[in-house]
């Protein structure tokens, strides 16, 4: 039995109460006489996403986040403990023989590294299998797949002493995998029923089922299977903010890559019980919603209340205002009659539902109880040191990889226009390039190279001009061609240089199509982009001020979108902030 105790379980982490950028809202209160607290988070479809992409206004994720996450939940008194339902190392579809290496290398970095956080059970993805054996680690949890040959890539369910409570983990896997890592496919619903029998009569008082499975597999499994908590680990999306009770199973789901991790508070009542005695029967829990329960709730509240509003405006013949009532009345007819009293009914239920969830948040007078909450890891979460250090060293060993295999862009051949650079276009074209060194395109590599990215294949081709083009640039040969150019708007000028810009038809793109703009600004990685606010940003006298083609008028910028989107995550990040909150134990 492996031992993951509240100072072993986040090894390393060094920051400070209050220093973690989660605020007061995140303090535990202090145990209840009684109290044993269990904080388990929980991931899914991380896809290699060791952090987002930065360029957005609010990007979700990274690692060292979710690691000052955790170690609040521990500074608090909990016992603390990371899972993970599969899908952690490699990103979906296809990887170019280019991309591998660094998908290796984040693959093998976050198995590492989510062992450091606690790791203490592993699903198996299909996507887990991108890289090969060589590099599916840790070892997985699939107990409906059996076979000696699965010994270096599965392990047997395990019980885990997570601070002074036991957890029994385990998972299970699409039997399409089986044979991938030279197994055999099982019955899953009777080898799971097995192996938490097995756990149970081993002392665990909570059980973990892994499911890398459909939503509907795992809510089978949930139901039959006699399983605590499920982490469905296939499909996730945008994971789901409200556990399901399914049986006597919490079903949950994170945000994939690392978006939104999934954290649920286990707060058991009583004493542990003896190890020389028989296992006691499981807990009984009951989900106590919590903070951000009560908020999901209220919101899915206000929906439905909106919905009956209108269908009674519509059902009698009145509008009804935001409280219900009717400005014109007139009388149902009298088959209709028991059904819009029966609205009414259901609407004055959720009326006092929703007053309900407006009190503070309890915790329940007696008894087991959970709360789930899915915590969004925002910028405005510190960043461990520890971890964020190790992430730079990655950095380095992806760039070294992505150089040792660096080719040259293929050179334009005679008579086809080929990249000049910036220098070249502003002998001609002073005022235009004046006006480009005050835009945020003229720093574009510059945030690779402070981010230490400019090796990265995942960031390179929208940070420079003409990547991947004949006669442009390409991952280590950008002399010349780094941040974004005029080129990368107007095309390759080689000819127009030629012809002193005399040549006939004209060698360059005069008017620049939001198609262009659209190969970089994806709402991936420019959730903001409005082609003509974003065009103001960029024009103006000395570039493009008076062309005909583009009627821009009056109107935002695109830097006031961004900055606006700015503190739209700002306010969403102080609101979310209760999220990281266990239960505190409020008198009931």
């Amino acid at each position: 039995m492996a031992a993951i105790g509240a100072a072993a379980a986040i090894a390393g982490l060094a920051s400070a109460p209050g220093q973690g950028g989660l605020g007061p809202a995140a303090a535990f209160a202090a145990k209840a006489a009684g109290e044993r607290r269990l904080s388990l988070f929980y991931t899914a479809e991380v896809h290699g996403t060791v952090e987002p992409c930065g360029c957005t206004s609010d990007p979700l994720g990274d690692i060292s986040r979710l690691a000052t996450v955790m170690a609040e939940a521990k500074r608090a008194g909990s016992g603390v403990a990371l899972v993970d339902a599969g899908g952690l190392g490699y990103p979906e579809g296809a990887i170019s023989a280019k991309e591998k290496p660094s998908a290796d290398l984040r693959a093998d970095f976050l198995g590492r590294d989510m062992e450091r956080l606690g790791l203490i059970g592993a699903g198996l993805g299909e996507t887990d299998l991108v890289g090969g054996l060589a590099h599916l680690g840790p070892k997985r949890l699939a107990s409906n797949i059996a076979g000696p040959a699965t010994a270096p890539y599965l392990r047997s369910p395990t019980l885990e002493k997570v601070g002074d409570v036991s957890v029994g983990v385990l998972g299970v896997a699409d039997p399409a995998l089986a044979s991938a890592i030279g197994g055999r496919a099982v019955d899953m619903t009777t080898a799971v029923q097995r192996d938490i029998e097995r756990l149970r009569q081993q002392g665990a008082e909570i059980v973990v089922l892994l499911a890398p499975v459909e939503r509907t597999v795992a809510r089978k499994l949930a139901r039959d299977t006699g399983a605590d908590v499920v982490v469905l680990g296939k499909r996730v999306g945008h994971g789901t903010a409200r556990s399901e009770r399914v049986g006597r199973a919490f079903l949950v789901a994170p945000e994939d890559e690392l978006q939104r991790v999934g954290r649920i508070d286990i707060v058991l009542r009583g004493p542990a019980p003896p190890e020389n005695m028989a296992p006691p029967p499981p807990p009984e829990l009951v989900d106590a919603g919590g903070e951000e329960g009560s908020r999901v709730r209220r919101e899915e509240i206000d929906r439905a209340l909106e919905k009956i509003r209108l269908g009674l405006a519509s059902w009698t013949g009145g509008a009804a205002g935001a409280s219900g009532a009717r400005t014109a009345t007139s009388t149902p007819v009298p088959s209709d009659a028991a059904f819009v009293a029966a609205k009414r009914r259901e609407q004055a239920d959720l009326e006092a539902e929703r007053a309900r969830l407006s009190a503070p948040w309890r915790a329940p007078a007696t008894g087991h109880y959970v709360v789930n909450a899915l915590v969004p890891l925002r910028r405005a979460v510190k960043r461990d040191g520890t971890v964020a250090k190790r992430m730079k060293a990655l950095d380095k060993s992806i760039a070294a990889a992505n150089l040792a295999q660096a080719t040259p862009p293929p050179p334009a051949e005679p008579g086809r226009a080929s990249f000049v650079g910036m220098a070249k276009c502003v002998t001609c074209h002073r005022g235009a390039g004046d006006v480009w060194k005050r835009t945020v395109h003229a720093q574009a590599w510059k945030t690779l190279v402070d981010d230490g990215k400019q090796a990265d294949l995942k960031c390179v081709s929208c940070h420079v001009t003409g990547f991947g083009q004949v006669g442009g640039s390409s991952l280590g040969f950008t002399k010349n061609l780094e941040s974004v150019q005029c080129e990368t708007c107007h095309g390759p000028g080689s000819l127009h240089v030629a012809g002193e810009g005399e040549e006939s038809p004209l060698a360059i793109k005069r008017a620049v199509p939001e198609t262009v703009c659209l190969g970089c600004h994806t709402e991936q990685h420019s959730d903001t982009f409005d082609y003509k606010p974003y065009l103001r940003d960029i024009l103006g006298p000395g570039h493009g001020g008076h062309y005909e083609e583009v009627e821009l008028g009056p109107g935002k910028t695109g830097h006031e979108l961004r900055s606006a989107a700015l503190a739209r995550a700002k306010l969403a990040a102080a609101a979310s902030s209760p999220a990281h909150a266990a239960p505190k134990a409020a008198t009931p």
